[in-house]
């Protein structure tokens, strides 16, 4: 604008210039007024597109430069409590058994270092985001039929030969029908003695065998209705499972220290066969202890000649993983109704069952009080943390750059930066309210030019404006003379 107020231009361009800077929408309407009277079009588009490009780059600015968060890992050590820990016969083996039903009743409260038959170490900084690989041990279970056991109902024994000068010593509780009891085993003679097996059980459920095996497997108890004049009779099998340990690693998440991915599950056995194999260690013969000495259920079942039989706390959770329900089972016997089997046991929800209440027994074993004080390790965790990164976007660049061109070209041009004259400078600093009345009466000419106009519209007064005029004055050491004559002087009178 100061670069107009020294050049000579028409009063009416003057006017739409200091109009257009305005603002944009401003601008723009001065472009339109030069359809109706053409006085400053290039000037006006100078400006307008001046005022577009700081909008462009308004716009762009806010999306030029962008930081964004992105999450790095880097690898740290962290501290662990191992999961696995190995139960002495000297554990607190009551309390132990006794917090099964409440894992069964409230999975909620189950919390990190145990998932389904596997039991991993868990990291003891749950603030830290990331992941760590730990060590697991998933429990593995293999079940078979006992063959040619003698059981006593009276003397609430039962025994079977392995034919190597040992045998199985077993006490053992008539069970009602569909139920699954841990009983206490014995291995050896009577010369050597006798030593734990491990877990053993008595099924008295359904199996899905050959008749030819079922014969030297089933063993078949009295149950006695003298109300109904007459006895029932329950199968029993005695199935014998040896435990082992899969040793493995598995990613967990650090802050919930649970497994990103489902633990694999082993190949179970599908087909119930006979066996003779006994593998015991100290380890699965202290896991038989537990199960088989934990705490009755409060389902006691009788018969009619008052014998009564009653389920631990261990049997009812383990018939609860199978899909067996004992308090229903007790309200069947309590209303005198008859022993039939309607449940049909397969294989390898057995062995996950046991696998499964072994691991919990473990877990459960490392985290009571009176239990076992697991130990503690350190593992390598990628440890992930939020990071910062600068982005520049092309596209808004491409339109911020061509703006910014545009710009100091037409700064250039409109100012004639390298054509100004530093000794001329303008006599009024703006086109202002104030400004136009004192050259209204400093200046006789343009006092003519405009008293002819008697209706003041936009119009009317561009019309009239069409008339040359400089603002500028000479600053020099030379006398100057006054500024009405300068700007008369300068002045064109305008053309009827």
């Amino acid at each position: 604008m100061s670069r107009a107020l020294v050049r000579r231009l028409k009063l009416t361009t003057i006017h739409d210039i200091s109009n257009a800077w305005a603002g944009l929408g401003s601008a723009l309407s001065s472009i339109c007024k030069q359809t109706r009277k053409p006085a400053s079009l290039w000037a006006t588009i100078a400006v307008t597109t001046y005022l577009l490009c700081i909008s462009v780059l308004h716009v762009t600015s806010s999306t030029l430069i962008q930081f964004q968060t992105f999450n790095s890992s880097m690898t740290t050590n962290v501290f662990t409590t191992l999961g696995w820990v190995d139960i002495p016969s000297s554990a607190n083996l009551p309390a132990i058994a006794a917090s099964l039903p409440v894992i069964s009743r409230f999975p909620g409260l189950v919390p990190a270092g145990i998932s389904n038959n596997t039991v991993y170490d868990t990291v003891q900084m749950s603030s830290v985001v990331g992941r760590a690989t730990v060590n697991a041990t998933t429990v593995i279970s293999s079940c078979g039929l006992l063959p040619n056991v003698t059981y006593s109902r009276d003397g609430g024994v039962a025994d079977a030969s392995l034919g190597n000068g040992k045998s199985v010593a077993m006490v053992v509780s008539s069970p009602w029908v569909d139920q699954i009891r841990v009983i206490p085993t014995y291995v050896g003679n009577a010369s050597q003695g006798y030593v734990p097996l491990g877990v053993m059980l008595t099924v008295s459920t359904s199996l899905e065998i050959k008749p030819s095996v079922q014969k030297e497997v089933a063993v078949p108890t009295i149950w006695e209705w003298p109300s109904l004049n007459q006895n029932s009779t329950i199968d029993v099998y005695f199935v014998q499972c040896s435990l082992s340990t899969n040793n493995t690693t598995v990613v967990i998440d650090m802050q919930t220290n649970t497994p990103e991915n489902p633990m694999p599950v082993p190949q179970l056995s599908t087909q119930w066969e006979e066996t003779l194999q006994w593998t015991s260690t100290n380890w699965s013969q202290n896991i038989g202890f537990i199960l088989s000495v934990a705490g009755d259920s409060g389902y006691p079942f009788m018969d009619g000649s008052g014998y009564t039989s009653e389920p631990s706390i261990v049997d009812e959770y383990i018939m609860s993983l199978v899909g067996l329900n004992l308090s229903a089972q007790y309200l069947q016997c309590a209303q005198g109704e008859p022993p039939i089997s309607n449940f049909t046991l397969s294989l390898d929800k057995l062995e996950a069952a046991i696998a499964q209440t072994v691991a919990q027994l473990t877990w459960i074993a490392g985290r009571i009080d009176g239990g076992i004080q697991p130990d503690e390790g350190m593992v390598l965790a990628d440890e992930e943390v939020i990071a910062l990164r600068l982005n520049i976007t092309h596209l808004p660049l491409l339109f911020a750059t061509s703006a910014s061109v545009i710009m100091l070209g037409l700064a250039l041009h409109t100012t004639r930066a390298f054509h100004t004259s530093h000794n001329s400078q303008a006599s009024i600093s703006d086109i202002g309210v104030l400004q136009l009345l004192w050259l209204g009466y400093h200046s006789a000419s343009i006092h003519d030019a405009l008293q002819t106009v008697e209706h003041p519209t936009e119009a009317s007064l561009r019309r009239a404006g069409m008339i040359d005029v400089c603002f500028a004055s000479t600053t020099s050491r030379e006398e100057e003379p006054s500024m009405r004559s300068l700007i008369d002087s300068r002045a064109v009178d305008h053309d009827p």
